[in-house]
């Protein structure tokens, strides 16, 4: 296992986080990895982090910084509707913007892609970042494994959607 570490630079300054598509197959298993560490060995949630039917046709990314591989995302698109999931963030990098950049990207890809409205599970101890870029619930929470999960939607184009998205 990799052992990850910040920048010391990173305390001084607010880092550069770049996002970009996982094109590689080197790139793919960092995704895998960064799930791993967060759903797997961090979360318990799930030790399936691979392989998954609609991997093919989603869109992963990695965020990075100093070039490090930080944290990662998927969108999938059916028609005109967009699922976000996966959003992790290795540890050492949270409360930098990075899960903000990674969803930021996810939401302008899926808009640029024609949906019209994006949806994830979000656990319920991150409600407040989603709301934040515009994500409301929809019905009750529920559990995944031992962790409790809200469904949300973003609507695009509606006011809620633009504000911060830019």
């Amino acid at each position: 296992m990799t052992s990850v570490e910040p920048d010391a630079r990173l305390s001084s300054a607010s880092p550069v986080i770049c996002v970009e598509p996982a094109r590689t197959p080197e790139e793919r298993e960092l995704v895998y990895q960064i799930r791993r560490e967060v759903f797997d060995q961090e979360q318990h949630l799930t030790t399936w982090v691979r392989d998954f039917p609609e991997e093919e046709q989603s869109l992963n990314v990695l965020a990075w910084i100093g070039g490090q591989a930080v944290g990662t995302g998927r969108v999938s698109l059916w028609g005109d509707e967009a699922q976000i999931a996966w959003i992790a963030v290795r540890k050492p990098y949270r409360g930098l913007g990075v899960g903000r950049a990674v969803m930021q990207y996810l939401i302008q890809w899926a808009r640029e892609h024609g949906a019209h409205i994006v949806t994830l599970n979000a656990q319920t101890h991150a409600l407040g970042f989603y709301e934040k870029l515009g994500f409301r619930p929809i019905g009750r929470p529920f559990y995944l494994a031992h962790i409790e999960h809200q469904l949300m939607e973003l609507k695009l184009g509606s006011q809620q959607a633009e504000g911060g998205l830019g």
